[in-house]
């Protein structure tokens, strides 16, 4: 069938069967099934019980399909990509941009081989059992084991919003900075806090003063790869197409395998757009710089340059060009930050971690 009537078909079914858990028109799954169901969910590596997701649907939608011998046989990444992840982002359900395909790593069935290349390992041998068991199971009891695993996702998201706080957007520049600051401190996220921080920073600044430059690359995960996405660092700065600024957002040691991973990506932005990068802001704290950076200058929030291969690094404080950046905002622009900070710690996907130290924050805080 063609993707047009595939996705149609996903559609009607996802509707059917999430109806279907809302009145309870199930029954329990047997105990060995359940626990290992419930190892899945109760991880926090979501590919797993996404890529499980996958495979049920796709053998409701072809009893020959196996999972264990030819997963992309189903199109897993049009699958997941298109009329599933909508599916969960519809119902608030916590996911990933490709979370089966990161976990599927191109492997050619879900089976003992794969498990033993997988981290953690009790969890990929949990979905190839569960594999094993879902390709011996009828059309009504497979029927039946979708229905619990669609109510234990939206179990999930039933959790998760409760995490959620309301906050009124607040004007003052040193709570914001306060905020800011603990935030990035106690509660990175890998780096995807101080990326979304900065990056949220610099959309509010040019829409305060309306000067059409648009901001890109913020809204990625921090682990997602600059050559991946095609982009020459974190953040970018743009102008009707043109390349205007590239940082680099980190609260990491940039020191050399860094800059050497930064060029190599830089590189390859290069010859792919035919954009030449001389420069590049990192945007990190003092203890994060290249030990090779010098400053010349005596400063707080310029902490120094690298020059490597013709490519310049200049090194800014993260805390004093957040306070600079909050203090450049009028209090319209710094009260639209923090109601798009908050929006964005309210979205499912976002860290278990951040929501619960941002609720805390602010209960501390009064709110």
């Amino acid at each position: 069938m063609d993707i047009n009537t595939r996705n149609s078909r996903i559609i009607e079914l996802l509707k059917y069967f999430s109806d279907a858990t809302r009145v309870n028109k199930s029954q329990p799954l047997e105990e060995k099934l359940e626990l290992e169901v419930e190892k899945l969910f109760g991880s926090n590596v979501w590919g797993f019980r996404e890529i499980l997701l996958v495979i049920t649907i796709a053998r409701l939608m072809d009893k020959n399909y196996r999972a264990s011998t030819e997963f992309y046989k189903c199109n897993p990444r049009a699958l997941y990509e298109g009329p599933i992840r909508k599916f969960l982002y519809d119902h608030h359900v916590p996911h990933r941009k490709s979370g089966p395909l990161n976990i599927a790593k191109a492997t050619e069935g879900i089976n003992t081989q794969w498990a033993s290349q997988r981290r953690p390992s009790e969890l990929a041998k949990s979905t190839v059992s569960l594999v094993k068991k879902i390709e011996k199971m009828d059309k009504g009891k497979l029927e039946n084991f979708f229905i619990n695993i669609l109510a234990r996702f939206f179990k999930e998201s039933v959790r998760v919003s409760k995490l959620e706080v309301a906050i009124e957007p607040q004007e003052d520049p040193v709570f914001l900075f306060d905020v800011c600051r603990n935030m990035i401190q106690d509660a990175p996220d890998a780096g995807n806090t101080p990326q979304r921080i900065v990056g949220l920073l610099l959309k509010q600044y040019h829409d305060d003063f309306k000067s059409g430059v648009s901001v890109n690359g913020y809204e990625d995960r921090a682990s997602v790869t600059s050559t991946t996405s095609k982009k020459p660092g974190d953040i970018m700065e743009e102008d009707g197409g043109m390349l205007l600024k590239v940082y680099e957002i980190t609260v990491k040691s940039f020191g050399q395998p860094r800059v050497d991973e930064s060029l190599d990506t830089i590189r390859q932005f290069e010859i792919s757009s035919g954009i030449k990068i001389q420069e590049v802001f990192v945007i990190c704290r003092k203890q994060d710089c290249h030990p090779d950076t010098k400053a010349h200058i005596e400063s707080s929030i310029y902490l120094g340059k690298l020059e490597h291969e013709n490519v310049v690094y200049y090194f800014v404080e993260i805390f004093e060009w957040i306070m600079q950046l909050l203090l450049h905002l009028t209090s319209g622009g710094r009260s639209n930050f923090c109601a798009r900070l908050a929006s964005y710690i309210a979205q499912p996907n976002t860290s278990e971690k951040v929501k619960i130290y941002w609720k805390g924050l602010l209960e501390d805080s009064g709110f």
